[in-house]
């Protein structure tokens, strides 16, 4: 098994693996309710991954820097690499990613990415800590991956708390397109089914709301996802898969027809040298 770390809060825990520093549970103790994707291998072997230092698939999985061309996986690498605790107590922990060998092929970085986890309650907050150590501009993007646990496709409804008809942009090959469609009929809703990501991701730009809600129709049950802040969002589940991801991003994967350098790409931020940028979501689960 996997090195990990529980926090305790009250009657709720956060588990926290070292490798990609990757949340891997979230339970009610009392219930026994389990609010995370427990990654099926046969289904998605996967929890909450982070995105960093670029969301999403890049055309060709390159970008250009510097007239340099580089190769990278999905969403990069922090996903699949071990972290150093650096800090923990009962109910928070810090991770830290420094830039590496491995790293420095694909990235050509040096680099600082701490990730916080605190749990208070049933509230627990996520934040990413990005800091540019090296001397030229660094181009970075990052954000959450959170599954969470449904009884059905059927049984469950996704929930805008302000967008009442947002515009989903459409993917072509994992990359943006121009297309946009509606998602919610005008009600600030999705009534989600086995058929609703058989498209792939729902992806969203510049929403109104603070907050997105996972819910179902046959109990109280509630996931309540905070987007307040990042400019995109991204819904995603396997087809008829007993999970569904929110995820809150600070970048998005490359438009369909991206061809320039990677200071260009949509969602990029360009970090200063010795500059850091902090930015963190809340997840608060309810019985």
């Amino acid at each position: 098994m996997d090195k990990q770390i529980v926090l305790k809060s009250g009657d709720y825990t956060a588990t926290i693996k070292y490798f990609g520093a990757e949340l891997c549970s979230l339970k009610h103790g009392p219930s026994q309710t389990e609010f995370l994707w427990q990654a099926d291998k046969s289904i998605w072997p996967r929890h909450s991954p982070l995105l960093f230092p670029f969301v999403g698939r890049l055309k060709n999985f390159e970008y250009t820097h510097n007239g340099k061309q580089y190769s990278i996986e999905q969403h990069g690498f922090a996903r699949d690499s071990q972290f150093t605790l650096i800090e923990q107590k009962e109910d928070s922990v810090v991770f830290q990613l420094l830039d590496n060998l491995y790293t420095h092929s694909r990235y050509p970085f040096q680099f600082s990415l701490k990730m916080r986890y605190q749990l208070t309650a049933n509230v627990l907050r996520t934040e990413f800590e990005i800091s540019n150590a090296g001397s030229q501009i660094m181009p970075v993007s990052f954000g959450g991956h959170p599954a969470f646990a449904i009884n059905d496709p059927t049984d469950a409804y996704i929930v805008f708390d302000k967008d009442l008809d947002p515009l989903s942009w459409q993917l072509d090959e994992n990359f943006i397109s121009d297309t946009q469609i509606p998602a919610t009929n005008g009600r600030g809703q999705i009534d989600v089914d086995e058929h609703t990501f058989k498209a792939d991701a729902m992806v969203f730009k510049h929403l109104e709301s603070n907050w997105i809600s996972l819910r179902s129709h046959t109990s109280t049950r509630q996931v309540n996802v905070e987007i307040k802040g990042w400019p995109y969002l991204g819904l995603w589940a396997k087809a008829a898969a007993k999970f569904i991801c929110i995820e809150p991003w600070q970048g998005i994967a490359d438009a369909a027809n991206f061809e320039g350098d990677v200071s260009q790409k949509e969602g990029i931020i360009m970090l200063p040298p010795l500059n850091t940028i902090t930015k963190g979501f809340n997840i608060e689960v309810k019985l």
